[in-house]
């Protein structure tokens, strides 16, 4: 989280101008308390969200709504799970609020699609989101998987940020069922342990698909938080339901701070740093393509436009665009690569704990499921001195454990050119573990 400069901030103050320079292309969301639309800042050439919402002054033009503050706090950071907030231009009796315009797909849309790695980095972004609004003194208060979008690069981002509150305001009347805090309609004043279970909330449905539900007694008070079943292929993820349990206690008072989640997830998940976001990039970008949907179509309709010509433009751009989102969503698997792959386990101390089925074979096997999918091994060793061969990829995985602690460094060499990457895990016989591990270093040297 870094504090923007004021003088950097480029605020929409005047009226006519702010209005004039806005190009509203199409409306992107209507409800009860807000219309939302897609529009183009003409002075500048970027596409922006414009929300109205009721206006931030009285009658009198003093700007007393307790929002403003929220606002301000806002503007002052810059997170990447928080869109920027470009300025609040008056407008009558309604006030217009203009902020980075978000590509991407629900989270509520992808839930059944995410792996494991994926849902881990998920949590880290929202817990690192949970975090800065700790340090803001705000609260959310309707954070949902409707309001959480993962972006065309794999970085998750919080919406609808306009009904926010400070801390010990009143909360908004709107909330997610089973993703709201118990305490949430009895106490009205917002506390940060609101958007803390809320979180919980997300990561509980991300693994079991399911929410958290409230047990209550004969006398209809709470009594415990009962979690469902999580999938038998998310069994690694034991450590998110624990976090997302000790988030989700009934007593808000016993809900750790977002830093201290945030901890425990990093210390129980180091072997997935730094974050792999290729696969949450490329799962965005097949859904759009699927739906039909492109920037670059959108960028260039004009609500003024008739229907009917609007209709047609995007028939004959729509096929192009599909097929060119198509073909990035394939460019992850890359062009046809032959590699012959070398495991070395010598460095293995004889104290390593090590999975029943751990060897230099299935160590190979498992590492050619985290490739795409047009690599292939070589049924032989091809290169004896590891010099490069033309059109062979040559990789050497080294495991190296040492006083519980294992480094899997791998070599990775074409032609000329050479990397190496590498990752870190605490000494386990957990197959999980160690699969996942050799998974997250195929697919990074997979996206080199």
């Amino acid at each position: 989280m870094r504090l923007k400069s004021f003088a950097s901030l480029k605020l929409l103050t005047s009226e006519g101008s702010s209005m004039t320079r806005l190009k509203m292309l199409e409306r992107l969301g209507l409800g009860p308390q807000a219309e939302v639309w897609l529009a183009r800042d003409q002075l500048l050439g970027r596409l922006v969200t414009v929300k109205k919402v009721t206006a931030f002054e009285d009658g009198e033009g003093n700007q007393g709504d307790e929002r403003l503050k929220s606002l301000r706090a806002r503007v002052e950071v810059d997170h990447p799970a928080i869109p920027t907030l470009f300025g609040a231009i008056p407008h009558g009796d309604q006030s217009w609020l203009v902020s980075e315009y978000v590509e991407g797909v629900a989270l509520s849309q992808l839930v059944g699609e995410l792996s494991p790695e994926s849902i881990c980095a998920i949590a880290k972004d929202l817990l690192s989101a949970l975090r800065c609004l700790e340090c803001l003194s705000l609260v959310h208060g309707d954070l949902s998987p409707n309001n959480v979008v993962i972006d065309l690069n794999g970085q998750v981002r919080l919406l609808d940020f306009e009904s926010c509150s400070r801390v010990g305001e009143a909360l908004s009347s709107s909330a997610t069922i089973g993703f709201s805090a118990p305490e949430r309609h009895a106490r009205r004043a917002g506390l940060p342990t609101v958007d803390t279970w809320s979180v919980g909330a997300i990561l509980i449905w991300l693994v079991t698909q399911r929410t958290p539900e409230i047990v209550v007694d004969d006398a209809r008070q709470p009594v415990s938080v009962s979690i469902g079943t999580a999938a038998p292929a998310a069994d690694m993820l034991g450590d998110v339901i624990n976090i997302a349990a000790a988030a989700t206690r009934l007593d808000p008072s016993l809900r750790p701070c977002a830093a201290d989640l945030e901890d425990r997830l990093s210390r129980s998940y180091r072997w997935l740093e730094p974050i792999n976001r290729s696969v949450l990039s490329a799962l965005v970008s097949s859904r759009l393509a699927l739906d039909g949907k492109d920037i670059a179509v959108n960028a260039e309709l004009d609500v003024d436009e008739p229907g009917s010509a609007k209709r047609l433009r995007t028939l004959l751009i729509l096929p192009a665009l599909c097929l060119l989102s198509a073909l990035s969503v394939l460019s992850f698997s890359g062009e046809e690569r032959t590699y012959s792959l070398r495991v070395d386990t010598t460095r293995l101390s004889p104290a390593t704990l090590l999975p029943e089925t751990f060897s230099p074979r299935w160590v190979g096997a498992v590492f050619a499921e985290g490739l795409p999918r047009r690599w292939t091994s070589l049924e032989e060793e091809v290169v004896a001195s590891r010099v490069p061969t033309d059109g062979v990829s040559v990789i050497a995985v080294n495991v190296n454990c040492q006083q519980g602690v294992c480094e899997l460094l791998t070599e990775h060499a074409i032609g000329s050119k050479s990397s190496l990457d590498h990752t870190v895990l605490v000494d386990t016989s957990d197959e999980r573990v160690w699969r996942a591990a050799i998974t997250n270093l195929a697919q990074s040297i997979a996206a080199d």
